[in-house]
């Protein structure tokens, strides 16, 4: 019944352009006798062959843009869906606009002018309605004062580092992550696998990750939402990464996760990434070289002598001199800060050994 219709449609507007070019061309040449009957014939037969040849592209490209609508229903938010909205209508209008000359210029029939019409819905709906949703998405005023950020409802696609890690959960619950959260059915997988493994270890950590999608999901005002995703076609990426990083730039959103290097390839495709770690290393304390911290030495370092200490948020100091003082409390002096891959590696010296050196000095 679609293709049926699909065919009935292509084969109307072919032949109802078709007519309007040949009312064109008979009014610019103005040919007399039979010719001009031959001319409309000639048209129309073009336009039927037109509409059957154009009809297969039309009904494939018909599916596939009926099947995007609907996940992209699913995925955007009610102001940007009401952004395409007012894309769409302002398509339609212009779309009278343009009509109006064919019916008044060319005294086209009213079966053929109401073809042209449709069709340039069809073309300006959809080219107001991609417009208006882009622009809503860039943070563009377009329908009232509701405007929103693009930061604000960015979707964002949760891959598996980032759920087995757990912190995420807190900044869910808190309110810092605006939008809908997508966990494709892949990422799913990917945690049941872990959580069955053999090895204790992965065992904790899949079923950690599980744990934290499930509570996600509870929470009441929640937008957490599982997509299934189509099985990758011939010659497209298969492994996870790349699927996500292709996902999130479908979906216009950006990629959550704890992936050094994922967070590299995702950058490279022009898609954004969020990376749980960097926003930890921005959120620790700022220490600057001269100031004093008070801190526990747990263990030897690697060099001799050396302390090792950490900071409540996990920042590794590097205590010189300071193995004397393992498994007590003592106030350090900063004297350099190091930024690598894995974090701040912050060196400091211990104040009571300097103190006492200084008196001794004097």
């Amino acid at each position: 019944m679609f293709s049926f219709i699909v065919k009935a449609i292509c084969l109307g507007a072919g032949m109802s352009v078709f007519y309007a070019l040949a009312m064109l061309f008979n009014k610019a040449f103005n040919p007399e006798g039979p010719l001009w009957t031959y001319n409309m014939f000639g048209f129309l037969f073009a336009g039927l062959l037109f509409g059957i040849l154009m009809s297969p592209y039309a009904e494939k490209w018909l599916l596939n843009f009926h099947r995007q609508v609907l996940r992209s229903m699913q995925r955007v938010s009610p102001h940007a869906m009401a952004s395409g909205f007012a894309g769409l209508m302002m398509g339609f209008f212009f779309a009278m606009l343009l009509t109006a000359p064919f019916w008044y210029f060319l005294k086209m029939p009213a079966a053929a002018g109401v073809a042209v019409f449709l069709v340039l819905c069809v073309v300006l709906g959809y080219l107001g309605v991609l417009i208006f949703s882009r622009v809503s998405l860039w943070g563009g005023n377009v329908v009232g004062p509701m405007a929103f950020r693009a930061d604000a409802a960015l979707p964002k696609v949760l891959d598996t580092s980032v759920l087995i890690d757990g912190r995420i959960l807190e900044l869910y619950m808190a309110g810092f992550l605006e939008g809908k959260l997508f966990v494709p059915d892949m990422v799913i997988a990917e945690l049941q696998g872990i959580a069955d493994d053999s090895d204790s270890g992965r065992r904790k950590r899949g079923r950690r990750g599980l744990d934290v999608l499930t509570k996600m999901k509870e929470k009441e005002d929640g937008e957490v939402e599982i997509v299934d995703l189509p099985s990758p076609r011939a010659g497209e990426p298969t492994a996870v990464d790349a699927r996500l990083v292709n996902y999130a730039k479908s979906i216009g959103g950006a990629l959550v996760t704890n992936d050094f290097n994922l967070t590299k390839v995702a950058k490279l495709r022009g898609v954004r990434c969020i990376n749980l770690n960097v926003l930890s290393n921005s959120m620790r304390k700022t220490l600057l070289p001269g100031e004093r911290v008070d801190v526990s030495v747990v263990k030897t370092g690697k060099e001799h002598g050396q302390g090792i200490a950490y900071l409540d948020d996990g920042t590794m100091i590097v205590v010189e001199s300071g193995d004397r003082f393992i498994g007590d409390s003592v106030t350090v002096e900063i004297s350099s800060i190091m930024q690598t891959v894995a974090g701040r590696l912050i060196f400091a010296r211990a104040t009571e050994g300097r103190d006492d050196d200084e008196d001794d000095a004097r």
